[in-house]
């Protein structure tokens, strides 16, 4: 007689306050040529550079993403110069002080400056995401105690456990940017960030 078991997926969630602010800042600059739109691209990420430095960002915690150089068309389709772009992701541990940089920054290189992303997250999850782990388990458990029961069983040892996935969730009190600029910058509130797992367990029925 085959073994009797029982597979169910629990979910579970736990709430987190962001303790970091994760930015992607992007410097464009318009040329004729490629070494002038490269020269341009690179002074301008080099000023946001220093001045995130300046708010006690540390280098460790400041990485390049990428740089390109793209060709520019006028609406004739005639080729009018090119254009380069410098990214940097920069992870800014006060959040008090993601505006400062951020106007900082735009003062210092004007409309050059693109913010691709801002992204609250936490430095260290595994608190959050182990009680997010034992809470998909007892939800996988309870289902699968509520399905030996309607199979007249009872649960028996846990024969396997596979963890689906474990990831950020942006919880209904996350708040990234207000919806106004102040003189300050953009204003950024930590709220709850919710880290979700997702774990698979299958028990034998007796």
């Amino acid at each position: 007689m085959a073994e009797r078991t029982v597979t169910v997926t629990g979910t579970g969630r736990a709430a987190v306050s962001p303790d970091v602010v994760l930015l992607d800042l992007r410097v464009g600059q318009d040329a004729e040529d490629v070494a002038a739109a490269l020269a341009g691209a690179s002074e301008g990420i080099a000023r946001v550079g220093s001045i995130v430095r300046g708010a006690g960002v540390a280098d460790a915690d400041i990485r390049t993403l990428d740089a390109t150089v793209s060709q520019r068309w006028d609406n004739t389709g005639a080729a009018v110069g090119f254009t380069a772009q410098q990214r940097l992701t920069v992870t800014v541990r006060r959040l008090e002080s993601v505006g400062e940089i951020l106007a900082s920054a735009a003062s210092a290189v004007g409309n050059a400056l693109l913010v691709d992303q801002v992204r609250l997250d936490v430095s260290d999850r595994s608190d959050g995401l182990r009680r997010a782990r034992d809470a998909a388990f007892a939800e996988a458990r309870e289902k699968a105690q509520q399905y030996a029961g309607l199979s007249g069983a009872q649960l028996g040892v846990v024969l396997g456990v596979a963890e689906a996935g474990a990831v950020p969730v942006q919880g209904r009190q996350l708040t990234m940017m207000a919806a106004a600029m102040d003189s300050a910058g953009m204003p950024v509130e930590g709220g709850n960030l919710d880290l979700a797992a997702s774990v698979t367990v299958t028990w034998e029925l007796r």
